[in-house]
């Protein structure tokens, strides 16, 4: 039990909540993300899944805190967004693939994807060359898909938007990724204070 009188598991007592206070009263200009890679077989739990994490946040955290932490997913897991823009896997692979046509967060497997396409693929050496050529604003410039990622990035902007300085950027950035129309998730849009 911990101050509301609901119970929270201890792992999450131990290793979300308690970290997360410690870490935004110690720096008070942070933000705390929490990320699942929520894979297929899992997804049917996401409301769980997220009510668990969010449950570790708000039971813990000071109410001034609350605001400052968020819990998200990639879907189906990282790799997937890499197939949103094709140019990226192509310039670090070198391959001739085009941009996935359909919601990117819909590919079951895109970790076996690309191991299938290139079989060298390493995730952590060529995920992270990927990732530095990634054109993320590309992969959420279509409204109707990465609902998931979308909403990440919504929530980001959400805090940072009014920061001095950086008005003028994240105007731009909500245009071209789409966040005044663009589908968002479900369950964690609720987080975004737009």
């Amino acid at each position: 039990m911990v101050g509301s009188g609901k119970n929270i598991p201890d792992r999450d007592v131990q290793d979300i909540g308690l970290p997360a206070r410690k870490y935004l009263s110690d720096n008070e200009c942070t933000l705390v993300l929490l990320i699942d890679d929520l894979k297929y077989a899992r997804r049917g739990d996401a409301v769980e899944i997220f009510e668990c994490y969010r449950q570790a946040f708000d039971r813990i955290l000071l109410d001034e805190q609350k605001r400052r932490a968020s819990v998200h997913f990639l879907v189906n897991m990282l790799e997937a967004y890499y197939f949103g823009d094709a140019a990226a896997i192509n310039q670090v692979l070198g391959t001739c693939l085009n941009d996935y046509q359909d919601d990117v967060e819909t590919i079951r497997h895109p970790k076996n994807d690309l191991k299938s396409i290139y079989p060298g693929f390493d995730e952590k050496r060529d995920g992270g060359n990927i990732l530095d050529c990634l054109n993320v604003e590309h992969v959420l410039s279509k409204s109707n898909t990465c609902t998931s990622l979308r909403t990440l990035f919504l929530w980001c902007w959400s805090i940072l938007k009014n920061h001095p300085g950086l008005e003028a950027e994240t105007e731009l950035l909500s245009k071209k990724c789409c966040f005044s129309d663009g589908l968002l998730n479900e369950i964690t849009k609720l987080q975004c204070n737009n």
